[in-house]
């Protein structure tokens, strides 16, 4: 189910673990941790709330997609930023070089891990809800692999993850 490239990408909403579960699962498979948000960040030398701020989450949205596709990953758990689905030609560029794993996580759960200082990227005037109805459909369409998380470990959640790439 791997794509060529060995990456498994994993996706889902801020909270979900991707950034907690990707470098525990990189180092169990040998591979190498990406947090795809930290190379948005490198690339354009700005937080990522400042970019949605200053030019706009159809901007954004454009800046993540182009400065993602231009990075080659070979044999990497990518981490990636929980908006990434709104771009199709992304979802598809990720689907080619790996396998998508979708770690799903009841929305109550996910509001509840967001520190208060962090802020989702999303549309003006959009609430976590209204976030989350409207990517979990996507996560579903582009993910090999949907992990339901609530109520498990880290250790749960990466044994389910190799025990099914």
């Amino acid at each position: 189910m791997t794509g060529s490239s060995g990456n498994l990408i994993l996706i889902g909403m801020p909270g979900s673990g991707k950034s907690t579960v990707g470098p525990v699962l990189a180092e169990r498979t040998g591979k190498d941790f990406v947090d795809t948000d930290s190379i948005v960040k490198a690339a354009d030398g700005r937080e990522l709330r400042d970019i949605v701020r200053e030019e706009g989450y159809e901007r954004f949205l454009e800046l993540q997609q182009s400065i993602i596709m231009s990075h080659r990953f070979s044999n990497c758990v990518i981490s990636t930023g929980g908006g990434v689905v709104k771009s199709s030609s992304l979802m598809k560029y990720m689907k080619r070089s790996g396998t998508v794993i979708f770690l799903d996580e009841e929305p109550d759960v996910l509001e509840g891990r967001l520190a208060p200082d962090r802020r989702l990227v999303r549309k003006e005037g959009q609430s976590f809800r209204d976030v989350y109805q409207e990517r979990r459909p996507l996560y579903l369409e582009y993910s090999d692999i949907v992990i339901k998380c609530t109520g498990k470990t880290i250790e749960d959640i990466v044994r389910e993850i190799m025990f099914n790439d």
